[in-house]
């Protein structure tokens, strides 16, 4: 097996996340890995709440606009949150993106050759099969690389 050199860390900012950046970034640590934080913005439910606009110009406007207000904020919570959770010695980068977050973590696995995923079994949504829904369910079965899924529901109580 290949020395573990970047860990893709799949960032949600759900409850979960800081305790599954801080268990990569541990991980990184003793490995000498470097961390990559990535946050996707979905897009797709945010062209679905804007649907109901029927002028097309009107649409790509608040769309341009409202993204790149989701992304700056998004920005802020990646740097508050590794900040927070991240120990000194680890090197990292943040990546956020929009598009289907399956999609868009298989990317920045291929784009930044990382040899490891780590994602929470839980995320955003808090149905009892998030495990085998959309995204993680995606995520272990076309992921290049070894999957950790943590299960931190325990930590919280």
């Amino acid at each position: 097996m290949n020395r573990i050199k970047r860990i893709a860390v799949g960032v949600d900012f759900s409850v979960y996340s800081p305790r599954v950046l801080k268990y990569a970034a541990e991980s990184a640590e003793r490995m000498s890995a470097e961390i990559i934080a990535v946050n996707v913005f979905n897009q797709r439910r945010m062209k679905e709440a804007i649907g109901m606009i029927h002028d097309e110009e009107t649409c790509r406007k608040i769309m341009d606009t409202y993204v790149n207000d989701e992304m700056e904020k998004r920005n802020i919570k990646m740097n508050a949150l590794i900040n927070s959770s991240m120990p000194k010695e680890v090197s990292y980068r943040t990546i956020i993106r929009t598009g289907m977050p399956f999609e868009e973590i298989l990317k920045v696995i291929d784009d930044e050759d990382a040899n490891l995923l780590i994602i929470s079994s839980r995320g955003r949504t808090d149905f009892q099969d998030y495990m085998f829904g959309t995204t993680a369910e995606k995520l272990f079965r076309h992921a290049p690389v070894s999957v950790l899924s943590l299960n931190l529901i325990d930590e919280l109580f």
